[in-house]
């Protein structure tokens, strides 16, 4: 029997189906638990509106070259791919929210793959490559992001892609056209999807071969001409387009967002960005990061061992994750998912590297404390979920008794099997916190008013594409309005001191409470539309608790907001 053999017994156990396939079921629940993401509004992030409302013109106008702003202005500082998927998503399931965010759910599936592919690709030990799918999955910023029609899940799976074909062909002697297809296609689709990017794999993976000499494959080795052709078409295909339709108008707005833009003012920020970007790092990998540290603290010799045994491999992922991070820590723009490409691949050495800690008995024993831990908070919080939505809210019990149960399905199947039983528990309970907390608790305390406003306007537009004059509405929302009327209803914002003149062709009009009794005085009737939430705070939450207070309390935590029309308008609203 080998030593792999003796590893993954003692890790896993002997089971011939279930851990063998335990990568397709993390793939699964994940898909599952971030499904109730895709329809809901009050996880919206700002940049969603660039790639939504791009991509519903895109399908109104037949033009799917030129991206624009919802305005109407032109949008060329991200490539094109991103508005492409999302288009097509629209022409699938129509235009909506979910349609919106549902490939990026698939593409974080397919990352969560790519990265088990990449372990085994690198360390050829199944239970390295178990550990990182689950490292990765349960990452917070891959999570969040999963569930955002933004490019940045999308960047990361074509990165992924490609140095899969890479490390296959660098560290394995790959001749296969397919590991050249991950290689070069995917680095391409990087180009079309974020922009200069999509050059680091390839350029970094020459720079491996260079430098690694015997111990990987030589420079000519990762040469594959029709490939590499068929990936430059790829890439350029859409800047061509823009070219001789825009000029180079088109591609200075797209090289400024990339370059010049990014390195303007005084350079300190390149300490803070430093510091920034380390704490990202820790956090977002909570708790593998803590458990490597701890190991780091106790000399486990288990990291040492892994850094002998799997050097090159270790060099490789290290000095990958360091070109990215000097890279964005050059930028005058701050922002923890930049540097979110290099999670898979320090996933698969975060993985590694607790592996090999575990083989020290009293790191073991301190690990397995740990999870115990981590579950018994696991029934604390699902307990407080019940009690509170008990008095509060029922979405509170239900999230509570689904977390409650399924923790104690963690402890029992998992935790009390084996070592990596235990690491599963941790991995598949931070998602199903995560997703506890998106789909019943953020809900209760934070709701948007768009479904509410288009329920209101639709009927005064009759289904066709308007524009909505807005007033005090904030941005998300203004944009969530196109998608839940399925591209019918656009929104103008209109500033400063409110005029007759200003409103003027306007069907309607969208304004919050503050300013409702300024367009009454205006000759206006008002109907209230929806609300918001202002935002919580924990005396406010602990104020549910007191029966006598509460609907006064909710009552005061409301933003309202009024659909508005001129008393002598063809269609009235119906009276409140």
């Amino acid at each position: 029997m080998s030593d792999s053999t003796v590893d993954v017994e003692r890790l896993v156990g002997q089971s011939k189906w279930f851990w063998p396939n335990a990568h397709w079921i993390l793939i699964g629940f994940f898909f599952l638990a971030l499904l109730p993401n895709m329809f809901s509004p009050v996880i919206y992030h700002g940049d969603e509106r660039f790639y939504t409302d791009g991509a519903i013109r895109m399908v109104q106008t037949g033009d799917y070259v030129t991206p624009y702003y919802s305005s109407g202005l032109l949008r060329f500082r991200k490539p094109i791919l991103t508005y492409w998927v999302i288009a097509a998503s629209y022409k699938i399931f129509g235009i909506s929210l979910f349609a919106s965010r549902i490939p990026f759910l698939l593409a974080g599936c397919l990352v969560i793959w790519f990265t088990y592919k990449i372990s085994l690709s690198l360390l050829h030990r199944e239970q390295d490559a178990l550990l990182a799918a689950i490292v990765i999955f349960s990452n917070e910023q891959f999570f969040i992001l999963s569930s955002r029609s933004t490019p940045d899940i999308l960047q990361t799976l074509f990165i992924t892609a490609s140095l899969y074909g890479f490390t296959n062909i660098l560290f394995n002697r790959s001749k296969l056209l397919r590991d050249y297809g991950y290689a070069y296609i995917g680095s391409a689709l990087t180009v079309a999807t974020k922009g200069l990017l999509g050059i680091f794999p390839v350029s970094y993976a020459f720079l491996a071969s260079f430098l690694g000499k015997k111990r990987l494959a030589k420079p000519k080795d990762l040469i594959n001409v029709p490939v590499m052709a068929v990936a430059c078409a790829v890439a350029l295909f859409w800047f061509v387009l823009i070219f001789a339709k825009h000029g180079g108008s088109a591609i200075n707005g797209f090289l400024g967002d990339q370059v010049t833009e990014r390195l303007d003012g005084s350079k300190i920020y390149i300490l803070t960005n430093a510091v920034e970007y380390l704490y990202a790092v820790l956090r977002h990998f909570f708790p593998w990061s803590v458990l490597l540290l701890v190991a780091l603290l106790r000399k486990n010799s288990g990291l040492k061992d892994f850094v002998g045994e799997d050097r090159n491999a270790c060099v490789f992922i290290v000095g990958w994750c360091g070109i990215l991070y000097l890279v964005f820590i050059m930028g005058n723009l701050t922002r923890s998912r930049y540097l979110f490409p290099s999670y898979p691949l320090l996933a698969v050495l975060f993985s590694a590297l607790l592996i090999k800690a575990t083989y020290q008995v009293k790191y073991s024993a301190l690990l397995r404390k740990f999870e115990k831990i981590l579950l018994l908070a696991g029934f604390i919080i699902a307990l407080m979920l019940a009690v509170l939505g008990s008095i509060f809210d029922v979405r509170l019990v239900v999230g509570g008794t689904i977390l409650f149960v399924l923790t104690l399905l963690l402890y029992l199947v998992l935790y009390k099997k084996n070592v990596m039983g235990g690491l599963t528990a941790i991995g598949v309970f931070l998602v199903l916190l995560y997703s506890t907390f998106f789909t019943f608790v953020k809900p209760v305390f934070s709701v948007s008013p768009v479904p509410a406003l288009v329920q209101c306007i639709d009927p005064l537009i009759e289904g066709k594409p308007v524009r909505v004059g807005s007033i005090d509405l904030p941005h998300e929302y203004q944009h969530q309005l196109t998608l839940f009327s399925d591209g019918a209803i656009w929104v103008a914002e209109i500033p400063g001191d409110v005029t007759k003149k200003q409103l003027e062709g306007y069907p309607a009009i969208i304004v919050s409470g503050t300013h409702r009794n300024e367009l009454q005085d205006l000759g206006y009737q008002t109907k209230q539309c929806g609300y918001e939430y202002k935002k919580w705070r924990l005396r406010d939450v602990l104020g549910l608790l007191n029966g006598s207070d509460r609907k006064q309390l909710i009552a005061s935590m409301k933003q309202l907001y009024y659909v508005a029309l001129l008393d002598n308008h063809s269609r009235s609203l119906p009276p409140e």
